[in-house]
């Protein structure tokens, strides 16, 4: 037997593929939050980026390859909506989170730095956030309506 025969064979069926699917996702899931906050906490206790540079690499390895997947399979998400107004939200929600790092990151240098400080942060995160959020949002649905109308094949051209 060569190395693509055993690829190809399978031993699970329907309901054993299912399940092994929602286990993958899960651990991606699990992976993707502990690396976060592992990144985050790192940063609070003043680990430089270059101690945080592996962990750091691996996360965005991991998000762009689902960013790029689902967009490639026409996926948005399970729960949300593509539009502007769940991107804002988002966006917010975001932005809040690093409003709060850096509350706690900056108190060192007084309470009226730390909140300016993060204010702007937060600010520059939502708007990237937002925009990231928006051109992927143009993507998903160019790639959605693709998928769900494709072009007929060239045999109609040629005739």
């Amino acid at each position: 037997m060569n190395l693509r025969e055993f690829f190809k064979r399978e031993n699970l069926d329907e309901m054993q593929k299912q399940t092994l699917l929602k286990i993958e996702s899960r651990g991606f899931g699990a992976l993707w939050v502990l690396l976060l906050a592992a990144l985050i906490i790192e940063s609070l206790l003043g680990f430089t980026l270059r101690e945080m540079a592996a962990e750091f690499f691996i996360f965005m390895l991991g998000c762009a390859y689902a960013l790029i997947s689902d967009l490639r399979a026409g996926i948005w998400d399970r729960h949300l909506k593509a539009n502007t107004k769940t991107n804002a939200a988002v966006s917010v929600v975001g932005g809040a989170a690093v409003f709060v790092w850096g509350l706690i990151k900056f108190v060192e240098f007084g309470v009226g730095v730390a909140v300016l400080l993060a204010v702007f942060m937060a600010a520059c995160t939502w708007v990237l956030c937002f925009t990231a959020l928006q051109l992927s949002m143009k993507a998903y649905k160019k790639r959605h309506a693709e998928l769900e109308n494709p072009k007929e094949d060239d045999e109609d051209e040629n005739k």
